[in-house]
């Protein structure tokens, strides 16, 4: 059976919560002119011109969800992959701080774990269980960014596993029709990815 798992490369969980907690430090972190001391961190509210203020509970789960990403990779390493699922399960049905409002980087931490969650089931190939993870990270990211396009590459694995299996199978209509699915779910995540680094290099992703 070919193996349809995510190389080590792509285990970027924790490196993408740390950067998020960094810029939560920054933002919640401004020292006051006449003292060294930092000064109370402001609540969290949505400012339609500068995005969300930090406040200490939003640092705190994005730590938490750091150590969460961190567990699942000793885990992962030692080939306990129920281990790590159940690690990554806990993420994502952690407490959130604020329910209701709309903070971009949580939301894109829990995209990026849904996204590990799917990637864990296709390693073990539930494939079922891989695409309803897939499913709920998208719910976390709506808009183009690299967080649905990764979700859009995992789904595009997963129909590839599938039609594999179906091919093994012996049912080559649904084996073609999942390779079709695969193709278009790649793709579109290579158009979601081309606009996120049109943003950045200031084209809107016209080449």
């Amino acid at each position: 059976m070919k193996d349809y798992s995510p190389p080590p490369t792509l285990r970027l969980g924790a490196a993408l919560v740390a950067l998020a907690l960094a810029a939560s430090f920054a933002c919640a972190k401004k020292p006051d002119a006449a003292s060294d001391s930092p000064a109370p961190p402001p609540p969290v509210h949505a400012a339609a011109d500068a995005g969300p203020v930090f406040d200490l509970e939003v640092m705190a789960f994005l730590s938490e969800a750091r150590s969460l990403h961190h567990q699942a990779n000793i885990r992962e390493d030692e080939g306990d992959l129920p281990g790590a699922v159940t690690v990554m399960t806990r993420l994502v049905t952690a407490t959130r701080p604020h329910e209701g409002q709309k903070i971009p980087e949580i939301d894109e931490v829990l995209a990026d774990a849904w996204a590990r969650l799917a990637e864990l089931d296709l390693k073990r190939h539930d494939l079922d269980e891989a695409a309803k993870a897939v499913k709920a990270g998208l719910g976390y990211a709506p808009d183009a960014t690299y967080f649905r396009g990764h979700l859009l590459e995992v789904e595009g694995v997963i129909e590839e596993a599938r039609a594999a299996d179906l091919s093994d199978a012996g049912k080559k209509d649904d084996a073609q029709r999942a390779r079709a699915r695969a193709i278009a779910l790649l793709q579109e995540a290579v158009k979601v990815q081309e606009q996120v680094i049109g943003r950045a290099l200031g084209d809107g992703g016209k080449r």
